[in-house]
């Protein structure tokens, strides 16, 4: 009886996963998308740091039939003592934010980290630095030439809604601490800077020649560097040789395959003419003269019928025929065209009675090769079809998932 059981839920396993993926999917979905029910009549407001919203809910008993209504939810507001609690949480944050890379507020050498808002909080801020240039409204700090420390008091005004308090905080602003790169960079700018204000009412003036013992040598910012354009000139060289050595590939590549493709076309008529009764030169001009006047039509040139028409050029300049078809296998340069030349040269020189079936044998085998490839073509194409379709598939994901997180949020 086990056994047979077993064998009932092994031939039906298919079945049973279907019905077990079902009910997670309904899990997932009844946890994650499941509608929200109104509870004892409560709604929750948004925190004080979000925004007014509403909400589509549903009535029963008002009416008939259900109705549907939008009901508007105000965000929370704090109270009086909630909003000076929250402002006084909101200064000990900015005291601990403001100095940022600074170690305190009274050693300030580099920018201070200003907020305009404590969002958790719901609270706005804003900044008063009076009228001190060392300390701009975007918190950064010009001390590049102070030479000693400076003492301030910055103004902040925390706010909720309509109640506001002020805040005053001592700072205190020291030099910039400079090394000694910055130090020589500073001091040459500086004796620029004296230079310049000496010869005000002159022409110009001159840059000086040494600094702290060391020669000096002044570009224009702008100039262009020429040293970049040999650099270029090779890069370029090199990608134009790169890009006709992929020119002779694709050539080479795309030759090989219309060779192989046409060739199964060439054997075929080649084995219903000599049957017809011509002789293997007469069916070489046939199958030439038709090439000729499809031509003419369509104006579209093949590689092999092509090497045809320059091997009949050549027996008419009476060039032996087994060295036609020898150059005509070697022009091709595939091993299909080397033994059909092979066939028609030993045809010529020893009389093969058997080459009727020799070249039905040789069709067949190249049908089949044909058919290998346009297989291997068609691999090819699902290849490069795969980029597009991951994209497309990457967009439909995006579709779907995107809404759903926006209800989420």
């Amino acid at each position: 009886m086990k056994k047979y059981l077993r064998i009932i839920f092994l031939k039906n396993l298919k079945c049973w996963l279907i019905i077990i993926a079902s009910f997670v999917i309904f899990g997932i979905c009844n946890s994650f998308l499941k509608v929200n029910t109104v509870e004892d009549n409560y709604i929750n407001r948004p925190g004080v740091d979000e925004y007014d919203t509403e909400i589509e809910i549903e009535v029963e008993g008002l009416l008939d039939k259900p109705q549907r209504i939008e009901i508007p939810i105000t965000k929370r507001t704090y109270s009086k003592d909630e909003a000076k609690e929250a402002i006084k949480k909101g200064l000990e944050e900015i005291l601990l934010t403001l100095p940022g890379e600074n170690s305190s507020l009274q050693n300030i050498t580099t920018d201070l980290n200003l907020t305009n808002e404590i969002s958790d909080l719901g609270l706005s801020v804003k900044w008063d630095f009076g009228e001190s240039e060392l300390i701009d409204i975007l918190g950064n700090v010009h001390n590049e030439n102070l030479k000693e420390n400076i003492n301030l008091d910055i103004e902040v005004d925390l706010s909720y809604e309509t109640y506001e308090e002020s805040y005053i905080i001592p700072i205190t602003v020291c030099p910039k601490i400079l090394s000694n790169d910055e130090r020589l960079l500073k001091g040459l700018i500086d004796k620029i800077a004296i230079v310049d204000k000496e010869s005000i009412q002159k022409d110009g003036y001159t840059l000086p020649d040494t600094y702290d013992g060391k020669s000096l040598i002044y570009h224009y910012g702008e100039a262009f560097n020429f040293n970049i354009i040999p650099i270029m000139g090779t890069v370029i060289a090199i990608l134009l040789y790169l890009q006709e050595k992929e020119k002779e590939r694709r050539s080479t590549e795309k030759r090989k395959r219309e060779l192989m493709k046409d060739y199964p076309d060439i054997v075929s008529k080649l084995i219903v003419f000599i049957g017809a009764g011509l002789s293997v030169r007469q069916s070489w001009e046939s199958i030439v003269i038709d090439y000729e006047n499809e031509c003419k039509e369509n104006n579209e040139r093949r590689y092999a019928y092509e090497e045809m028409v320059k091997a009949l050029a050549k027996l008419k300049t009476g060039i032996y025929e087994n060295t036609v078809y020898k150059d005509f296998g070697r022009s091709c340069a595939l091993r299909q065209y080397m033994k059909l030349a092979s066939l028609l040269e030993q045809n010529r020189r020893n009389g093969l009675a058997n080459l009727h079936s020799l070249l039905s044998m040789e069709s067949q085998s190249a049908w089949d090769e044909r058919i290998n490839l346009a297989r291997r073509e068609g691999e090819e194409l699902n290849t490069k079809l795969l980029l597009p379709l991951f994209m497309m598939l990457l967009i439909v994901m995006m579709i779907i998932i995107v809404p759903a997180l926006l209800i989420f949020y």
